[in-house]
């Protein structure tokens, strides 16, 4: 890294998202190469104005998403072997066929509002159950960082809410959020924030709060939405050939 290179503090309510946007880019610039080793967590958290913890979850994001290499007692590293760190993010919106990414979030946000609502009406205590033994099992999973599985929950959890509102119609429509939001998931960074977001739905679920239930997921879709477009515009803008 050059002497001249500043790194910016981070001023963001969600603080791991907004570390990990800042290193991304940092690395996507070529500020950071491959092999180089980052400054001790330390100074980057003085420098980020960021606490100790919050980086250190977001350097574990990275390390799971194949960014970093964290060698015990000597440090951080860019790794050798991983793609571009936005390649996942055009892979998927090649896969996507050219779809509007802030329509799907918009659609969502309608769609996904919507179940939740009805599944604090109509949930079983069998199917709530169930929502909270997979944010339980997610909290063993996090610590692992084994990204597979742990999305393969979250679908899990999306899917089961849109069980619960007992709703076909809706049920039917959202089958096709599905199939792209199973590929959206696993390119996302994980963070306990996002966790946390996910508690709070099931939470209102179970308090037969439907109104509460809209909000949660809500405010679950539009941080979202909020993490996953500035690497999809940060992608478009870096490589455009690979888009158009």
């Amino acid at each position: 890294m050059t002497n001249t290179q500043r790194i910016l503090p981070i001023h963001r309510r969600d603080l791991t998202s907004g570390i990990i946007d800042q290193i991304l880019g940092m690395i996507g610039d070529g500020q950071w190469a491959p092999g180089e080793r980052l400054p001790s967590q330390r100074m980057l958290a003085e420098q980020m104005d960021v606490s100790m913890a919050s980086l250190r979850e977001a350097l574990h994001s990275l390390k799971a998403m194949g960014i970093l290499e964290m060698r015990h007692g000597i440090g951080t590293f860019v790794s050798k072997h991983t793609k571009d760190p936005y390649d996942k993010i055009i892979e998927l919106s090649l896969s996507l066929g050219g779809m509007d990414v802030e329509m799907f979030f918009e659609a969502r946000g309608i769609i996904e509002t919507g179940l939740a609502y009805l599944a604090a009406q109509h949930a079983t205590e069998t199917q709530i159950e169930a929502l909270f033994k997979i944010l339980e099992d997610q909290l063993v999973v996090f610590d692992t960082q084994d990204n597979d599985y742990f999305h393969d929950l979250d679908l899990a959890f999306h899917q089961l809410i849109a069980e619960m509102a007992n709703n076909k119609f809706l049920s039917q429509i959202n089958d096709a959020l599905f199939k792209n939001l199973d590929q959206l998931l696993r390119v996302m960074p994980l963070t306990k924030e996002g966790w946390r977001l996910h508690e709070n739905v099931a939470e209102a679920i179970r308090s037969r709060s439907p109104d509460q239930a809209y909000e949660a997921m809500r405010r679950l879709i539009g941080a979202s939405s909020a993490n996953y477009l500035p690497y999809m515009k940060k992608s478009l803008k870096q490589q455009p050939e690979a888009i158009y």
